[in-house]
């Protein structure tokens, strides 16, 4: 059956230790909570539109591992498609361990990608992104993201692109992306300077439809091929943990652009959705709900 969403790219398990601070270098703290948790960014999107009731598979690749099992077990618990995920035999899945600071929510990541090859040209299936309505991408995977993006432009499908850093053949991509939602890191990488106005506008030129950059507590700023620019706050709350925060704000973008919502409209969503998440340990724990997200947003206003 077709799905709404196809998501291309990275998919991980998440080791996550929540420590009051972080200890000097040689000195040791004490984990007050340890969680085990599937992660990544454009498979976390697709379990946020998931829950939200939205069709979605993902195309990428794990190593025949016990995390690579258990990657696999935690989309497919969500309600996330894993037809179009592969298994590496003898290779080992990317995995992360997340050390998040207590009553900040900040976080340190130290990972590793794992020995699983990336997707080739010749494992992607088209039909499943030829009859979606929305590609996502992270990027992480090139030239299967460069494959997959050109299907989808010639099928007028939309192309959503969560760039996080921007890297070696990025710059390829851009030009058939339709809506590019960005860190700051990724907008100063791609655009030199520290004004976001100004990488707005250069990332602009590439083509898409519109570009976000997230800026953390800051929020984000967008503007659209219209010449419509605008910044969106963050929610504040009670944050525990903000681990995959990006993530999720890419999945309430998706959602947005599936309603045929405004584009102000979209952003705030996306924007409630991620300090949603922020509420408990784990990229994934506290994803809202639908009527979670409806439900804040109500009271914000």
């Amino acid at each position: 059956m077709p799905f709404a969403v196809v998501g291309l790219g990275q998919c991980a398990y998440d080791i996550l230790g929540r420590v009051d601070a972080y200890p000097a270098v040689d000195a040791k703290a004490e984990l007050g909570e340890v969680l085990f948790q599937g992660g990544g960014p454009a498979a976390t999107a697709l379990v946020t539109l998931a829950r939200m009731d939205i069709g979605t598979t993902f195309l990428g690749r794990v190593g025949d591992d016990d995390f690579g099992a258990r990657i696999r077990s935690g989309l497919l618990a969500e309600g996330v498609d894993c037809g179009n995920l592969l298994t590496d035999p003898g290779r080992t899945s990317q995995f992360a361990f997340i050390a998040v600071e207590h009553g900040s929510g900040r976080r340190n990541i130290f990972w590793t990608r794992g020995s699983a090859r990336p997707l080739s040209l010749s494992e992607i299936d088209p039909a499943p992104i030829r009859s979606c309505r929305v590609l996502h991408l992270d990027g992480l995977q090139q030239e299967a993201s460069l494959a997959a993006a050109r299907i989808a432009r010639e099928a007028g499908v939309t192309t959503v692109l969560d760039g996080g850093t921007f890297r070696s053949g990025t710059a390829d991509l851009l030009p058939l992306i339709d809506h590019l939602v960005v860190s700051e890191k990724f907008a100063l990488q791609a655009c030199g300077g520290n004004e976001p106005r100004r990488a707005l506008e250069k990332l602009l030129s590439h083509g898409p439809r519109a570009v976000t950059v997230t800026v953390g507590a800051r929020g984000s700023h967008t503007l659209s091929r219209e010449g419509e620019e605008f910044h969106q706050r963050a929610f504040p709350v009670d944050t525990v943990d903000t681990t995959g925060c990006g993530d999720v704000f890419h999945g309430g973008y998706i959602y947005g652009l599936l309603q045929g919502w405004e584009l102000r409209r979209t952003v705030r969503f996306a924007a409630a959705c991620a300090a949603l998440k922020t509420r408990a340990l784990g990229g994934r724990t506290a994803i809202p709900t639908l009527a979670e997200v409806e439900n804040f947003l109500s009271e914000q206003a």
